[in-house]
């Protein structure tokens, strides 16, 4: 014979016991993740003549400590340090340099140069671009 108060307390637990389990627990959040913030995208110098080069840099932090790596985009006018007839560099450094290039017009011409920094886990940040006068 079941003792009166065991069989009060049995439906009881087993009321508890599913409770507890259904009680919506989720698991962990992900933490989030912020996207880099660029503080600024400049070139030096900002005219070039033939065999000159310029140095754009692009300054940017990245809220949550992420390192960065950089996308460097141009078009003919200016000559990158990439692959030939390629005008984007990926997972390249905050510096890039460019040469004076084969479409650029004679005697005056400009190019321009456009940079994202990305962390590597899904944030980025469009840095916008720079203009370089290319005399020939």
């Amino acid at each position: 014979m079941v003792p009166p108060c065991s069989r009060l307390l049995t439906p009881l637990l087993a009321t508890c016991v599913v409770t507890l389990s259904s009680c919506g627990v989720k698991a962990p959040l992900q933490p989030v993740n912020r996207s880099p913030v660029v503080q600024s995208l400049v070139a030096f110098p900002t005219s070039i003549a033939p065999g000159d080069s310029a140095v754009v840099i692009c300054v940017a932090t990245d809220p949550d400590g992420d390192s960065l790596v950089f996308d460097w985009t141009s078009d003919c006018r200016l000559i990158k340090p990439v692959l030939p007839g390629e005008f984007t560099a990926f997972n390249r450094g905050n510096t890039f340099v460019v040469y004076g290039g084969p479409c650029a017009r004679a005697p005056l011409d400009t190019g321009w140069v456009s940079c994202e920094a990305r962390d590597g886990r899904g944030g980025y940040a469009y840095a916008g671009i720079v203009q370089i006068v290319i005399q020939q």
